[in-house]
């Protein structure tokens, strides 16, 4: 066993996302970055209470209250006080049920992309028709 201070998130991401892992794609990796860095207001490398919160509304359209917030940081071994490391977000969207493509195409919308056939338009009329 390790004698290093290194948290537990940070010791799993490390040998999971390492920058020599070929078995992850670099897109995964970018896009957590992205998503983590957008979400970091304060820029201090950690997604708070709020932060989260933010992420998950705009993904999930789910508020998240401070206990989920605690639970989700103890379960990926990250301190609540500090927040979520990128190291810890990555183990977030590593997890089964997790999709960084869907929550990253949300939050970054590609411009110019068709609309799927999900989206509800209503007719629109064109002037001089009934």
């Amino acid at each position: 066993m390790s004698s290093s201070k290194e948290t537990p998130a940070a010791s799993v991401a490390s040998a999971l996302f390492s920058s020599d892992d070929t078995s992850l794609a670099e897109g995964f990796r970018d896009k957590v970055a992205a998503l983590h860095s957008f979400f970091d207001r304060d820029k201090d490398g950690f997604l708070n209470h709020s932060e989260l919160r933010g992420l998950q509304l705009l993904t999930s359209g789910e508020e998240m209250n401070v206990p989920t917030y605690l639970m989700a940081c103890r379960s990926i071994g990250c301190d609540p006080q500090q927040g979520i490391s990128l190291d810890g977000l990555r183990l977030v969207y590593a997890a089964e049920g997790s999709n960084v493509e869907d929550d990253y195409s949300k939050v970054f919308p590609a411009k110019g992309e068709a609309k799927s056939s999900d989206d509800k338009e209503e007719d629109v009329l064109e002037v001089g028709e009934d």
